[in-house]
């Protein structure tokens, strides 16, 4: 039975998704707009898209065409993406462009991902922590929510996703000569040294760039950064382990991440996750880059000193006065974005903090395309009560993060 909510909806959803051909920016920042509801179109054979959505364990690229602000790729390369968000009723997708027309690029771009939402019933968890890292000045993929459709079919409610690739690494470090991994949860890892053979490095990290190298070009250099993290005198800590690791980088990432309550990133009760890991060279330290946010915002109450014991590297860091400084300072800072004030107004005046208000702004946007996707997992109901579990994480996180740094590290801490 069609509601009045849903009708709205879908009414709303032509409304906002109307085609703008001819409009005259058209860049990779403004498909990356949030202000705006974008859509998405993809022309895909039906046979196809039955394949791609049937055989979902073993994923294989169709060719599709894509459509865009008035732009048209041909023969792009679609295939189902995932591991918790597998579907093959919404599958979540990866686009890319130059595999059947080597060297193309769309807008700058080698690759998407359309993110299907498939485990958050707000639609926003991903695209708030992304932006939040985004604005403390962290590297981490730029996104905006999408109206998808499907041979000319409303497919739902997606976020389009940056690729971590070499054009995200030219835009966030400025080179993308170097080495990148992903890295593929295989049992629960804190950083532990898993002793001098590569293989089991090779397993929990896949190079997405140089991978016909020998394994001694990817491998050592992760072999031995695991090895002097777990080794270090700990006096030496920080000297012995920044050759091979950006400790300040960390350590803000780390602190942003437990900022929106990320339970499953970085540090998680299931290990290591969700993240890439980039060096520029064979001898370049390390950077983590954060990946699939799908489940932050987890609790107004989640802990800013969660899994700091469990994981190595965190547990030796924090050991070291000036990092944990900089964790203290960096969840300080992310408090006080989230209640940033709006210019102009005098204190007295003013509503809500930043945070709040993105939410609040980015919901009202979604709030047509979530109500008329017919293939989401959870009702329109469930879509409200997320989104007031997000309204109120919102509210209130800035000063949980306050109280809990006073209590845990009070000043000085050096």
């Amino acid at each position: 039975m069609v509601t009045p909510r849903v009708m709205a909806g879908t009414m709303l959803l032509a409304a906002l998704c109307m085609d703008v051909r001819g409009a005259v920016a058209q860049t990779a920042d403004d498909l990356f707009n949030d202000q705006s509801l974008q859509r998405i179109d993809l022309w895909v054979h039906t046979r196809d898209w039955y394949l791609l959505r049937a055989l979902p364990d073993t994923p294989a690229y169709y060719p599709a065409n894509l459509k865009w602000n008035g732009i048209t790729v041909t023969n792009v390369a679609i295939r189902i993406r995932g591991t918790g968000s597998l579907s093959a009723a919404k599958p979540a997708l990866k686009i890319d462009f130059n595999r059947y027309a080597t060297g193309r690029t769309f807008l700058g771009l080698k690759a998407l991902s359309l993110n299907n939402v498939w485990q958050d019933a707000s639609g926003l968890r991903e695209l708030l922590a992304m932006k939040v890292y985004r604005t403390l000045g962290l590297p981490a993929s730029r996104m905006a929510p999408v109206a998808l459709y499907i041979n000319n079919e409303y497919a739902g409610y997606y976020l389009v996703v940056e690729e971590v690739d070499e054009p995200f690494l030219a835009r966030a470090f400025g080179e993308s000569g170097g080495y990148l991994f992903e890295y593929k949860w295989i049992s629960s890892y804190y950083f532990d040294y898993l002793g001098s053979d590569l293989a089991p490095y090779a397993a929990r990290y896949e190079p997405k760039t140089r991978a016909t190298e020998s394994d001694g070009a990817l491998y050592l250099p992760v072999e031995e950064m695991v090895r002097t993290v777990n080794e270090a005198p700990d006096e030496d800590f920080p000297a012995a382990v920044s050759p091979y690791i950006d400790l300040e980088a960390f350590m803000r990432l780390t602190a942003a991440q437990a900022a929106v309550a990320e339970p499953d990133g970085l540090l998680g009760g299931w290990g290591m996750n969700n993240h890439y890991l980039y060096r520029s060279g064979q001898r370049a330290p390390h950077r983590f880059v954060p990946w699939d946010a799908s489940v932050a915002l987890a609790a107004a109450d989640y802990p800013v000193h969660a899994w700091h014991a469990e994981n190595v590297l965190m547990r030796r860091a924090m050991a070291a006065p000036s990092l944990k400084q900089l964790y203290r300072d960096t969840l300080l800072e992310a408090a006080d974005l989230f209640d940033r004030a709006e210019a102009g107004p005098p204190p007295a005046e003013r509503g809500p903090g930043w945070l709040e208000r993105e939410a609040s702004r980015l919901l009202d946007l979604i709030r047509p395309a979530v109500y008329a996707d017919p293939l989401k997992p959870f009702t329109n109901d469930a879509f409200d009560a997320g989104a007031a579990e997000v309204l109120a994480f919102a509210r209130t996180r800035s000063g949980f993060v306050r109280r809990e740094v006073g209590r845990l590290w009070p000043l000085p801490l050096y």
